[in-house]
Order: C-alpha cells, then structure tokens, then sequence
C-alpha cells in the first residue's frame, strides 16, 4: 500500500503509481510532478471528452482554482485571510469569490488576497444563475477546482495538502479525523473538496437532482465518471473546520421546517434518493458504500418528518410505489415508530404464497409493524422485491433461525420461544406491543402470537385464518402430534382461570384454531362459508361461540393499480388471437383440465383464434394432457414468474383465468376463496372462473363464469372470448 505524507515529513514519500503525491520537505510543488499529473490529466480529457474542438473551453491550467461561495453577512474577510496565507506558492492557486448580492460589498475583503499576490476574481450570483458550485466551475481556470463557503475557516496548509492529494480521477474530501476510513462518508456539500475540473463540469451538467443537489453532483463524479473518493485527515496547520450552517444538504434541509413543509422535508430528499438509485447502479462496491450510507441518511430525515407528521405516511409510500429502488432501508423509514407486531412463520421477501398475502395484509392494515417470521433458506426461494409489498410498513424484520416444518410440534415450540426471546430484546426499548396481527397458513404463527398475548392481556390480538388449519381441502382430518409443554399448561391454567372448557386433543392443528378462538380479540376468516365450517367442527362448542361473536370477514387485499406496472415484462402477443392466461399449478381433474377438454372439442375455426398461456412449475402432467387432446400447438408453457412479474403479466391478456378447489362432494358449501382473484381483481382484466355453485368465487364479479366439470359451458365461455379477436 501507498504511504500517505503526513504532517511534519522530512523525506519524500514513496508514492508508488501515484507521482502527483509527493511532497518535498520545502512543501514546494515539484514541477516535473505536475507535469506528469498535467498529462495524465490531457489523456483522461482526450479520451472522454467528445466536443469538436472549436466548441471546447480554453485550456486549462495546473494547479486549483478556489471558488468561495459567500452571502450577505458573511464574515468572508476571515475565511479569505486564511486563503491568503496558505503555504501553497500563490502562483499554483487563484480564488474565485461567488457572491449572492452586490460585488462592492465584498471588494474590502479581498485586500489580503491581492497583498499575498493570489488571483481574485468575483462573480455576482444573480437571480436565476446557477448555483456557486456550477458557476464555479465553469469559470475555474486550472485543472483542479476546490470549494469553500466564506464561512469555513482553514489552516496555512490546507490547500497544500489537498492539491498533494489529488489526481485526475479522485475527489478529494476534507476530515477532521486521524483515520480517514473512519470518515469515509459521500460528504452532503462540496465545501471542503477539490475535484478535477473537467470531469466535474460534465458530472455537474448530469447532475438530475431537484436544486443541483451537491451529494448527487459528488455521486455522479464516483459513479459515472469512475473516479475515487479520498478522505484526507487534516489536523494542526492544515485544519479544516466546516461552517456549521452548511453541510446537511440541499442547503440544509432542516428538520424544524415547520407544518406544511413536505417538499421540504419529504420531497427534496426523495428526489435525492431516486437521483442516488439510479447512480447506485453498477458501480463499484466501495462506492456503493457510500452512496447506499447517503441513501440512509437521507431516509433518516424523511423519517424525522413521519415522526412529527405520522399521518403523511401513505404520501410517502405513494412516492415510493412510484420509483422501483434497488436500495431502500425500510427500518429507517419507520424507525421508532412500530407499535404493532406481524407474526407470520413465513414472510416477506420468501416466494410463497402464505408471506405474499401476508405482505398485502400488513400494507392493507397500515400499521407500522415489526414483523417476526422464520428463516426458510433452503426451503423457499428468495425474492427481495415482495418488500416493496409490506417493506413501507415494517420497522424491523425479526428473523428467527428455527427449523422449517408445517406443523411438527418441536419447530412450532422453537420459533415460539426463540421468538419471544427476539420480541423481548426490542421490547426493552420500546415497551410492550399495542397490537397484534398473525395469520395461519403455517401454524406456529399462531401459537407465538398466543403466548405473547397470554403475556401481554392489554395488548390487542387479532387471528387470521387463510384456510382450514384442522381439515384439508377434501374436508379430511389434518393431524400432527403435540407433546406436553409448560405453555400448553399456561394455556390450560388461563382457560380455567376464564370459566371455559379444556381441549381435549394431541392434534397440532387443533390447538392451533382453539387458541386463537379462545385467546384472540378477532378472528379473521377469509369468506363466509371457510367461517361457517371452521366453526362447525369445533370440538369445543364454548369456543366456537366466542369466535363467532368476534369474528371478521376480510378477503385477501387487493394491490394498488402501481404494483401491476412496477417490474415491466416482455411478452409478445398476436394481435389477431385472443390470448387466455392461467397461473398456477395444473391439475387434469381439477379446473384448468375442463378448459382443455373444451378447447379440444371447439370448432377449428373457433380453437384457432384461441391462444392459452400457463405459467406453471409441474408442467409434465399439463404437456401429457396436451398431447392427448391433440391441442399442443394452441398452449404456450411458461415457468412460474415472480410475484411482481407475475402482477403485470397479468395486465397484458384478453382473460385470466382461476378455479374453485373441487370440494362438492366433501363439503355442503365450498369454504375456499382463491387467493389469485386477489391478484386478478387488480389487473384491469377480464375474468373467468370456473366455480362451484355457492363457493365464495362465485359471488366476486367475474367477466366470465362457467360451472366446474361443464364442458359445454367452458365452450360458450371461449367463443364469446374468440369473438374479441373478430372485434380487431
């Protein structure tokens, strides 16, 4: 590694591949050392720069030009007495004084400057100009150009030490600190830098933020331009002290801004973060470090602002819907605002079916949350995009490393321990939970959520049961065994303590519904019907009762119109056919097999307009099926896609498609309500469903309708649908 100079050298330093570093004991600039920087400089220039040269600006001189940028009332006379009087031969620097008012109000502090035989020149920032740092640099005269604000104050060898540092391709960042990588932070201002010029106007012309933000002028210099950023730790003669006016962006985006100012407070620092996201991009991972650490803090003042403003939230989360960030600290956004806690054994960001309805159910809700989940690697597959569905919302992801089963008893006692171990480690901050929200396709959610409640009688539970926990679609018993344990003896003794009757049961899933029947402050059930059954087969009836009297309907949420256009897929489609999409495992007997049967059986004339896509993960059975009916050439199969894919694949057919469960001959009224229609009901589509007389589907507004195992109805269905492509 390069030795750095330091303070008080005596002897050159060995500055390897880098000869604009050295420094001689006299601290004079070398000239065969800025010769070779000044060439180095002309190559990186020649290669990038793409103007004729007629159009190009004058050439440019060794050295650094320092733009002070000061307003009325400045005390510009003390930070130019310090410029005066750098170790630095005058001849290698000039200053460039941008003043926001009158010119002759600054002309008696420039005395100092013209005695020390430094350069001054002063440009009027009139209304509507360009910032100091644009104006600056475009009227800098050497090949590096430096920034100060008149009220930052430097020691004689400043400028000294920040043109040795610098290189064609870095930038160059003042710090207080004896170790530098201690403050390797992307600075909020440029005071306090020094950039190479060239590069820095062509990053200041990319520079897309609202107000020519100075952090994202800085990022685009490290992203764009490839250039490194070099903390150098000044202390004694070459000090650096910022002024403590500026310096937290966008010309101090304050906190206290008063009530009515979001564009302040919410709107600059988005802009900022969508400028930093895209710069993000690709860069290298120690830049990315330091964007992503600026990403923070600027979703730290946003946060600032929901803490004094809570009810803005759903305008930020509006804004966030509308821009797809590679990058977003969701925790700090709701930092120390989560008063409710979301158990879902399996959440956000696993690809399954049980935490993407969960996601949608904390967004629903909008209640900030900490959400409590299993680590499911090995078991389901990651997609760090389903946040975007519940990340708003969520302060901390509490991740419990427990093994991953459905209902065995030993996993379902360790996520509830482990779990209420983690919720006790945040707790010790922010007290107990006001509220809480769990949701049982995977048991164990349920049976931490009890136990908290247990343990917390004031705070509100409320129990969501997507489907049957204790019988199977076929209406058949689901059992696992439970052995005894000191938590189902709290629940037996709190079950006493209120009069009730005890479960008498070794079944998993029967504890599972009774504890939350019992316990919980609201049931949720999907649809009427799942309500109705569940509570039919009870084996306590006192506890069916209580669930009755609290119990809630509440089909899976539906997501705002943004999320169908957020990850844009291609997808080709013939115009002169109409296209039909199913997403989902295939089942021969179950629904999609009835579409097949009567595609086979249509009219070629009708059959040949008709295009069928699925999007499946077990398509054997689905090509076996095809190649019996002879209708291969009329079904297109694709892999399953992920769910943001999947939302906006969803708005490109001419009908979706999605089928009852078939249960007629297991159960009086089927209690399934599919969660895709969810998911359909958003598209802008038109639907089909093939239901079962009376099943929850059928009562939502389908386009299109046709009973399960009625061919004859599936075929009206399809040519009323090949009639779209006649209408072309």
């Amino acid at each position: 590694m390069n030795e750095k100079p330091t303070q008080g050298d005596s002897h050159p330093v060995n500055v390897g591949d880098r000869p604009w570093q050295a420094h001689s004991e006299e601290r004079a600039v070398d000239e065969s050392v800025v010769a070779a920087w000044s060439e180095a400089l002309a190559q990186l220039r020649s290669a990038s720069d793409q103007t004729s040269a007629a159009s190009r600006p004058a050439p440019l001189s060794r050295g650094l030009t320092l733009v002070v940028s000061a307003v009325p009332g400045d005390d510009l006379a003390g930070c130019l007495d310090a410029v005066a009087h750098q170790s630095l031969a005058p001849d290698h620097y000039d200053v460039l004084v941008v003043v926001d008012g009158p010119v002759a109000a600054v002309e008696p502090a420039l005395h100092g400057l013209t005695a020390a035989g430094v350069s001054v020149r002063v440009m009027q920032a009139a209304p509507g100009m360009l910032r100091a740092r644009d104006a600056g640099l475009a009227a800098s005269r050497r090949q590096l150009t430096g920034f100060l604000a008149a009220g930052d104050r430097i020691g004689p060898d400043y400028l000294d030490r920040m043109v040795a540092a610098a290189d064609p391709a870095s930038v160059i960042l003042a710090t207080g600190a004896e170790n530098a990588q201690a403050e390797a932070t992307l600075p909020t201002t440029v005071t306090g830098t020094v950039v190479p010029t060239a590069l820095a106007r062509r990053a200041s012309a990319d520079d897309a933020s609202d107000g020519h933000d100075d952090v994202v002028f800085l990022a685009t210099l490290l992203t764009t331009y490839g250039c490194e950023a070099r903390p150098v730790p000044l202390t004694g003669p070459a000090a650096y002290h910022q002024d403590p006016n500026v310096g937290s962006g966008a010309d101090s985006r304050a906190i206290d801004q008063g009530p009515d100012d979001f564009d302040i407070r919410v709107m600059g620092p988005m802009s900022v973060l969508r400028s930093l996201d895209g710069l993000s991009r690709g860069c290298s991972p120690s830049t990315l470090a330091l964007v992503r650490a600026h990403i923070d803090t600027e979703v730290d003042r946003i946060n600032a602002h929901l803490r004094a403003h809570p009810d803005d939230h759903g305008r930020v989360v509006e804004l966030l819907d509308a821009h797809g960030f590679d990058y977003f600290p969701y925790e700090r956004l709701n930092r120390g605002r989560a008063r409710a806690l979301a158990v879902a054994y399996c959440f956000a960001p696993y690809n399954d079916t049980s935490a993407i309805v969960m996601a949608k159910r904390v967004r629903d809700r909008q209640d900030i949350v900490d959400a409590v989940f299993n680590v499911m690697d090995g078991k389901r597959e990651k997609d760090p995009s389903i946040r975007r569905v519940s990340g708003p919302y969520v302060e901390n992801e509490i991740a419990v490393d427990t093994p991953t089963y459905f209902s065995n008893w030993a996993s379902i006692e360790a996520f509830r321990e482990l779990g209420l171990e983690r919720i006790a480690e945040i707790e010790r901050v922010k007290g107990p939970y006001e509220r809480v929200y769990s949701r049982v396709m995977w048991t164990a959610s349920h049976f931490l959520a009890a136990a908290y409640k247990m343990r917390n009688s004031a705070t509100t539970w409320t129990a969501e049961f997507s489907d049957p926990a204790a019988r199977d679609v076929q209406g058949e018993v689901r059992s696992a065994p439970l052995s005894e344990s000191a938590f189902l003896d709290e629940v037996r003794a709190e079950v006493r303590r209120r009069g009730l009757p005890l479960l008498v049961s070794d079944n998993v899933l029967d504890w599972c519904e009774y504890i939350a029947y019992v316990f919980a402050d609201r049931v949720v059930f999907t649809n009427p019907n799942q309500l109705e059954y569940m509570l039919s087969y009870a084996p306590v009836p006192e506890a069916a009762a209580l669930a009755r009297e609290k119990a809630v309907i509440s089909p899976h949420p539906t997501l705002p119109p943004a999320f169908y256009s957020m990850v844009e897929q291609s997808y080709p489609l013939d115009a002169s056919l109409v296209h039909l999409a199913y997403f989902g495992n295939f089942y021969a007997t179950r629904g999609l097999g009835d579409v097949l049967t009567a595609l086979a059986g249509l009219e070629p004339s009708i059959r040949d307009r008709i295009r069928l896509h699925v999007f499946t993960g077990k398509a054997t059975e689905l090509r076996k099926h095809m190649d019996e009916l002879g209708i291969a050439d009329l079904v297109v199969i694709n892999p399953f896609v992920r769910f943001l894919a999947f939302l906006n694949m969803a708005s490109k057919f001419d009908c979706l498609i999605v089928n009852d469960a078939v249960t007629a001959d297991k159960h009086a009224r089927n209690p399934y309500l599919p969660s895709k229609w969810s998911d359909y009901a958003g598209s802008g589509r038109p639907v089909w469903g093939l239901v079962e007389a009376g099943s929850p589907l059928s009562t939502q507004p389908l386009h299109h309708a046709s009973p399960v195992g009625d061919i004859a109805a599936a075929q009206d269905v399809l040519r009323k649908l090949a009639a779209i492509a006649d209408a072309r």
